[in-house]
């Protein structure tokens, strides 16, 4: 019986995503408010306050499941291959309020070396100001198949 780690390689070997760096791809700009349940709903998942009363700093990245974000991490994957989180970055120029709306812009670009999807999202407030800026990467690697 194979080990783990043999049916990982095996499963790996010689399977790459085939492409060359891309020019980013960008999103229409979204606008999103921070709703006080889905701030709580937030914190309860994440083991966060019950009542919080700031919006925590790993709140945005939520926005990456929002349907057009979602669907630009799949279609930039490829078939056959999975995004398995690598990194994430927040500089924030002012803390987001609950109860407010903002504007969420994001890029993503793809890199082969190791394969990886980049995600950049800017959070600003109606009026352009720049709230936040985050950052994820995503390594891209072959989805296992299943074994049996």
């Amino acid at each position: 019986m194979k080990g783990a780690a043999e049916r990982i390689d095996s499963a790996c070997a010689g399977v790459e995503p085939e492409y060359t760096e891309t020019a980013p791809v960008r999103l229409p700009p979204v606008k999103v408010r921070i709703a006080p349940q889905d701030v709580a709903a937030f914190c309860r998942a994440t083991g966060g306050h019950r009542r919080p009363v700031e919006v925590p700093l790993t709140f945005p990245a939520r926005w990456l499941a929002l349907p057009d974000a979602r669907d630009l991490i799949v279609r930039s994957l490829g078939d056959g291959f999975i995004p398995v989180h690598e990194a994430q970055n927040f500089a924030y120029e002012h803390a987001l309020q609950i109860e407010t709306d903002y504007v969420l812009t994001v890029e993503a670009r793809r890199t082969p070396a190791p394969p990886r999807l980049t995600l950049r999202m800017d959070i600003a407030t109606p009026q352009g100001e720049v709230c936040a800026r985050l950052e994820t990467i995503l390594r891209i690697v072959p989805a296992m198949k299943p074994v049996g």
